[in-house]
This record gives C-alpha cells, structure tokens and sequence, in this order.
C-alpha cells in the first residue's frame, strides 16, 4: 500500500460501503477495569482479586513510592490490610474497603492503595471521586502502568480522548503487564487514531501474552490501518495452530474480503460458522461476500440469519436492503431500512438511502432533505448525502443552500482522500511487517 488512511471511505451505487469494520476490536475487560488493575499493581498474591484474576501470576513488586514515607505501615502489615481490603471488595463491601484504604492513599504509601481506593469509590457509583484518586495517583506514579492504564479508562468512558492518551504517556508494556492493562491502552490509542502506538501495544501484548485472543488484537489495530494483505500473512501461518477458534477465522476472512479475494473468505466464514453457528459477525460478513459474488438468494439467507442473532445491528438491515434493491425488491429495501432506523435511528448510511429513495423514486425533494440532513449530521463525512442534498435544494428553487452542499462536497471528499502531504505522521510505515 503506498498510504495508509485511519479511514477509507467508498462508496457503492447506495449511500455507504459493503464492508464494515464491525466490532473490530474482540477485546475481553472485566466489567470492572480498576479492580483488574489492582491485581497488575501487586495485590498480595494470594488474595481473593489474585485469584479472581486468573492466579497468582497478577502479583508484582510492591509499588512504594520511591521517596520513602516513613509515615507508612510496615510493609507486612501494608500488605496485610490490602489483602483484607481486596477480600471485602470481593464480597462487594465496597464502604467499609474504601475506609480501609483511604488513609493508606492519602499517605501515598502504595499505588496498590490507591487503585484499591478508586476501585471501591466506582463499586459505589460515584466515578468522579474514583478519578479524582486516580489523578493523585498518577501525580505520584506516573510511570505505573495500573493507574496509568485506569485512569486512561475513566477519562476514556467520559468522552477524554486527549486525556486518556496524555495519562498513558509512560506507559511501557513489559513481560509483567497484565493483558488486560494493554489492552485498555490499545483501545486508548485507537480512539485517538494513533495507530502506531496502537500496534506497538498490541504486538508487545502478544509477545507477552501469545494467545489467538491477543493475536486478533495485532492484526485488529493492523486492519484499521488498512493493511489487509499485512493480516493475511500474518494469520495465514497461524491457521493450524488456532484451527479451533472461530473468532481467528472470522477476523481472516474479513481481510480476505477486504483484499477482495472473496473464495477464501467464503470457506473461512463457513469454518467459523461450522465451530460456532451463532456467531453474528460471521454470518453477517458471509451476507458481504456472498453479496458482492452476486449470490443474491445465499446473502439475503445470511444476512437474515445475522439478525435473528443480533436484532440490534443496524448495518444488517441496511446490508440487506442494498442486496433487495440489487433484486428490484423495493418495499422490501424500504422496509429493511424502515428496521436499521428503527434498531439506531441514528445510522446515517439508513438515513441516505432513504432520502435517496424518497428523492429520485418518490419525487419528494422535500422530505427527502430531512433524511440526508440526518445522515450528514450522523456522519458527517458521507459524501454521497451532499450530493443528493444539493440536487434536492436545486429542485426546490434553493440554489443558495444546492451550492452550499457542492462546496461541502468537495471539502468533504479532499478530507477523505487526503494528500501524502496530509496523512497522519502517526500511522505504520508502508510496508512494515507485522512482528509477531
């Protein structure tokens, strides 16, 4: 690939792409992330969290500040009372560890303290006191990757990208980071479209964690930044090692689909299907590949099947009526769009193609403004809604605002095929091996 772009935008004869990332990232967090990272910060190793966490291997070196506070326990005894504070963060007593620890914080004594604290502070529900203590922590520790890693998650949940990667600043990924702590810095970096940083993370993560789950994670970051046939070798290799995972051959053919070679990935989504025939993602991506090999009958199968498994999933409902529209079924592509409005009536590829519809096939420019201004205010990169947009106000007599929505057009579309001069300096380098 000469550039890589954080996103390629295409378009079909409809209002959006084939090809979906979907749920890129197969990443696995407990559903508390700070009380995981207790575990990386070193609770004792044979505490309830320890345990919880998947053994003893969690525990690392106490982390003491290094200028030493001779207000601080002894470290038996420090050890002692985390120990019994994670047993009552365990039993979700969440109060009574939040009492235990907080002197323990205030002193800074131990960063383990802390993570504890803003743990017990989020089983309460009150998240802003949680960040609150991380933040201090991070004061004292910034090179600790537990805090570093739970307060890129709290700034991460409330919308702070920016923040979140600043709070990972002196993250290091090392043979003793938890997986779990990687990963949240990988979804980090990717909000924050720093692909680089997201790749290094990962592959550090497989190296030091090998497994098909933190295998996917590399070759997740590498096709976000659209290096396709980088994933193809870097699985293909993989194939009989991981021959049981379905997950490892949905995410294969997905690249396989995105590189266009459409055999591959219709007998590697068939492999996934026959290890796990509830797997949304794969009967989902199968409609894809059967779609753009002109099996009409075997994409509409497919991509029903996907939503009677994932009712929810917008992009299924819009996949299909693109599919039906190909078949001159159009009531059935209007209801099918009628549902992805009706599963996210913020999906804008749904809004465009029925303003779509509304314009050139119902002959109501009028109405069909209000469905292409949804979409552009959805996404507001989709090229196509400008341009039925203007041809819908050149209708109407509005030639001032037809003219608006060319300008715009064109804005947009230089936006979405930036120049070599406008790529982020921040992607891979073309060409570059993925190293696991």
């Amino acid at each position: 690939m000469s550039r890589v772009r954080i996103r390629r935008v295409k378009f079909n004869s409809a209002c959006g792409s084939v090809s979906n990332l979907g749920s890129k990232l197969q990443v696995r967090f407990a559903r508390n992330f700070t009380l995981i990272a207790v575990l990386a910060a070193g609770c004792p190793a044979s505490s309830p969290l320890s345990w919880a966490a998947g053994g003893a291997d969690a525990a690392a070196a106490p982390q003491a500040h290094p200028e030493v506070n001779h207000k601080c326990p002894p470290r038996s005894d420090l050890d002692a009372e985390l120990g019994k504070a994670s047993d009552w963060m365990r039993q979700s007593r969440y109060q009574e560890a939040a009492a235990l620890v907080e002197p323990l914080a205030a002193m800074d004594c131990d960063a383990r303290a802390s993570l504890l604290l803003a743990a017990a502070f989020d089983g309460l529900g009150d998240g802003p006191k949680a960040k609150a203590v991380l933040e201090r922590a991070h004061s004292a520790w910034p090179s600790n990757n537990s805090v570093a890693a739970s307060l890129a998650r709290a700034y991460l949940a409330g919308g702070g990208k920016d923040q979140a990667v600043k709070a990972l600043a002196h993250f290091h990924g090392t043979p003793e980071t938890p997986e779990q702590e990687m990963e949240m810095a990988v979804v980090v970096y990717l909000a924050a479209h720093q692909l680089l940083h997201a790749q290094t993370i990962a592959e550090a993560d497989y190296k030091y964690h090998p497994s098909v789950h933190s295998l996917l994670l590399v070759a997740n970051t590498l096709q976000l930044e659209g290096r396709y046939p980088d994933v193809n070798r870097l699985l293909a290799v993989k194939r009989g090692m991981y021959a049981g995972s379905p997950e490892f051959f949905v995410t294969l053919a997905e690249s396989e689909f995105e590189a266009s070679i459409y055999p591959a990935a219709r007998q590697d989504l068939e492999r996934a299907i026959s290890l796990n025939p509830g797997l949304y993602q794969a009967h989902y991506l199968l409609g894809n590949v059967l779609s753009k090999t002109n099996d009409t009958d075997g994409a509409v199968a497919e991509y029903r099947q996907a939503i009677d498994l994932a009712p929810g999933q917008p992009r299924t409902y819009y996949q299909l009526a693109l599919v039906l529209r190909s078949r001159e079924d159009h009531a059935g592509e209007r209801q099918a769009l009628e549902q992805a409005l009706a599963a996210d009536d913020h999906y804008a590829p749904a809004h465009c193609e029925m303003g779509r519809i509304v314009f050139e096939e119902d002959h109501r420019p009028a109405d069909a403004v209000s469905h292409l201004l949804s979409a552009i205010q959805y996404n507001p990169r989709l090229e196509k809604a400008y341009f039925l947009l203007a041809r819908a106000y050149a209708q109407l007599g509005e030639k001032d605002k037809s003219e608006q929505m060319v300008q715009r057009l064109l804005t947009v579309r230089k936006e979405n095929r930036p120049g070599p001069a406008d790529e982020n300096q921040d992607q891979a380098a073309p060409g570059r091996s993925p190293t696991p």
